[in-house]
């Protein structure tokens, strides 16, 4: 399908969701574009524009990745906590966006996903500026469920914050798990899984469990 079209295709949905988020002045321009077969489970909570100069702010569930079929990998939207964007933001196509009540996700300026991302929050995530997402990566706060220590009883936590810095690229199937810091200027290994707060700025993080490979390395130049 030609871009133009799908655009076009894309507008009632892009509208309706527009107008829940903004008034109609303000809705009428369109400042989310959601693609026409997203899947619209919540459309709650509160989305929140730091610079709305830029007009087009969140774009969803569009992309170009060739080997994801765009007809049949379907974008859902289920959000009832509040999103704080402060520039341009782009989930690519496939993706799924999950925001719990009491949720805050925070997503700075030039965010970027390629396809199929799953982010999930039941707490709060913060992404910095200038942070690109491979397909499949998944960003999730928490567990769902309590876990329980036999021994002591304790229980541990079931929702933790995620930092992610700026100038952070997350490559393929990464997965960032509550409690999760990657600093700036990072690389998160393709198939790597953190779930600890990582401290060295500029670094090759992988494995499973990730730990930093290589440092004074970065995708962006400084």
């Amino acid at each position: 399908m030609k871009p133009l079209l799908e655009k076009l295709l894309s507008i009632p949905k892009s509208f309706w969701v527009s107008i829940h988020y903004f008034p109609l002045t303000e809705a009428l321009k369109l400042p989310i574009m959601v693609r026409y077969n997203t899947c619209l489970l919540s459309v709650g909570g509160k989305i929140i524009i730091r610079d709305k100069s830029e007009g087009k702010i969140l774009s969803f569930g569009f992309g170009g990745v060739g080997i994801f079929d765009k007809k049949y990998e379907r974008s859902i939207w289920e959000i009832n906590g509040t999103i704080e964007l402060s520039g341009r933001v782009v989930f690519g196509h496939g993706s799924r966006l999950s925001v719990g009540k009491d949720a805050v996700v925070s997503i700075g300026t030039n965010f970027s996903n390629t396809a199929a991302m799953t982010l999930v929050s039941q707490k709060r995530i913060v992404i910095g500026d200038n942070v690109t997402t491979s397909w499949n990566t998944l960003v999730m706060d928490t567990d769902w469920h309590p876990v329980i220590n036999l021994k002591n009883k304790e229980t541990y936590s079931v929702s933790k914050d995620i930092i992610i810095g700026n100038n952070v690229w997350l490559c393929t199937r990464s997965v960032i798990l509550k409690g999760c810091v990657i600093p700036d200027g990072c690389i998160v290994g393709a198939n790597s899984l953190c779930s600890k707060a990582f401290s060295s700025e500029n670094s090759v993080i992988a494995g499973n469990p990730a730990e930093v490979r290589k440092d004074n390395v970065t995708m962006y130049k400084v």
